[in-house]
């Protein structure tokens, strides 16, 4: 029978039940960040590091430091894993960029 780990008390109870000392409930839904088959993949990476070699520093602040590949047109709206669909970005503006993304502001 498989177990989970209570991050709280550090005790294992079955999977699918909660930890009888705390009782919280298991999770009814996946994290967001949780890999979906062929999202981020070899490709990805590929295409990911391509644009940073090409493009070191930040669209938007210019800074050179934690980099990443952001899609323009986003993969759940159609957007695909080509080179010329990424954007380099900071960590800091890209989560920026995804929480204005959220709240309706798009560019």
């Amino acid at each position: 029978m498989p177990y989970s780990m209570c991050s709280r008390h550090k005790k294992l109870y079955p999977l699918g039940t909660s930890c009888a000392l705390c009782a919280n409930p298991p999770r009814k839904h996946k994290s967001k960040n949780t890999r979906r088959p062929g999202q981020y993949d070899y490709q990805w990476q590929k295409v990911r590091a391509e644009a940073i070699r090409l493009q070191p520093y930040c669209l938007f602040c210019g800074t050179d430091k934690d980099l990443t590949g952001d899609h323009i047109i986003p993969l759940k709206e159609g957007g695909t894993n080509v080179l010329d669909n990424v954007r380099v970005l900071c960590r800091s503006c890209n989560t920026r960029r995804e929480n204005d993304y959220r709240k309706g502001n798009r560019y």
